[in-house]
């Protein structure tokens, strides 16, 4: 009876075990699956605070910035950003800055290579660095050249080609109502161009040319960016540190711009540098660029925190965002000193002419939100 007794008990234990990893089999995919979509592609709805507060910081930081360029071209000459375009010295500090931040992020904590560090991470890392420090390139012509409102607007084809570009690298899934809220993003920033054409302080076809081709290599840089992440998932030690991708990625740019400015720039530094500022205004240009710096830095890290946790279409999304406020936070601190930067002024007086700029935030913010509330395929 004893022995009977213990058969059956040991029985009943095995079954109770079989029971039990069925149903933990059951629930371990959803599980996942849940917590995929906690720390991947979503912006509204599952969004931890640190990821909310990351994706505002890279919001409020692009828009500092382009306040930032346009304070030191107020403080310089020739319509330039106390330098001239082919010094490409605004690259050269955001670079630096943005290594700087990075090593400061990542070298402070314990373990800053944890990660899988593979031959494919690096050449993502790469890749997307190369494309962003082209884009970075680019974009600093076209604003000197065109102008920083025409390459605001055309800046802006930076989030349809982000999500056209992600659907094909990352293999994102965007609904025909997200395609919608795109659409209303690039609506509203070329809003401001119709039907009134923007002048140029140098060249329009160069500043038309860079900023487009330069928007191209951003929103190139973005899925890469994404894949850095993605493909050390796949694997047993995990994806690298968001902090520790942002240092190595810009110590690539700055090495490239140090080389240049050493070979181009400094034995031009009077014709160059010195003489684009204006007279008396230098304390304003450095301090201009102590700014920018920092901005810059932020900026780069809570686009790699951004693109990590939400992915690439949300993160390119957020421009619109940035671009909204842009337009509203131009009119109250420059507009008392430039006319074009008031909110309901753009080359003219009509009532298009005064409604250009509100129309265009608002078809922005509305872009965004149609986007965050809907559900992707």
């Amino acid at each position: 009876m004893a022995s009977s007794s213990y058969y059956n008990n040991n029985n009943n234990l095995k079954e109770l075990e079989r029971i039990t990893s069925s149903v933990n089999d059951a629930l371990l995919p959803s599980f996942l699956e849940e917590e995929e979509n906690n720390n991947n592609h979503v912006v509204c709805g599952v969004m931890s605070i640190i990821t909310f507060i990351w994706l505002v910081i890279f919001c409020v930081t692009g828009v500092g910035l382009g306040l930032c360029y346009e304070f030191l071209e107020i403080h310089s000459l020739h319509h330039a950003p106390g330098a001239a375009s082919d010094t490409f010295f605004l690259c050269l500090i955001g670079y630096w800055s943005q290594a700087l931040v990075g090593f400061l992020f990542a070298f402070t904590q314990k373990n800053p290579m944890q990660g899988a560090w593979t031959n494919k991470v690096i050449l993502m890392l790469v890749l997307s660095s190369i494309f962003d420090g082209l884009a970075q390139g680019l974009d600093f012509i076209g604003q000197v050249q065109g102008g920083y409102m025409l390459f605001t607007i055309f800046h802006s084809s930076v989030t349809l080609f982000s999500c056209i570009i992600a659907v094909f690298v990352v293999q994102a899934k965007i609904s025909s109502i997200q395609w919608f809220g795109i659409l209303l993003v690039i609506l509203g920033l070329f809003a401001t161009a119709v039907p009134n054409p923007i002048a140029a302080p140098g060249s329009f076809t160069i500043g038309l040319v860079c900023s487009l081709v330069g928007s191209f290599f951003l929103a190139a840089s973005y899925p890469f960016s994404e894949k850095v992440f993605r493909i050390g998932r796949e694997t047993l030690k995990g994806p690298v540190k968001e902090e520790t991708a942002c240092f190595f990625g810009a110590l690539i740019n700055a090495a490239i711009y140090t080389i240049y400015t050493f070979i181009h720039t400094i034995p031009r530094w009077q014709n160059e540098i010195v003489d684009y500022i204006k007279p008396g205004n230098t304390f304003y240009v450095i301090l201009g660029y102590v700014l920018y710096g920092i901005l810059v830095g932020l900026h780069s890290l809570s686009f790699w925190k951004s693109v990590n946790k939400i992915g690439t279409v949300p993160t390119a999304v957020a421009k619109g965002a940035q671009q909204a406020g842009v337009f509203i936070v131009s009119h109250i601190v420059y507009c008392s000193i430039d006319k074009n930067e008031c909110m309901f002024y753009n080359h003219g007086n009509t009532l298009w002419n005064k409604m250009q700029k509100s129309v265009a935030a608002i078809l922005c913010v509305i872009g965004v939100v149609v986007y965050a509330m809907s559900k992707k395929k």
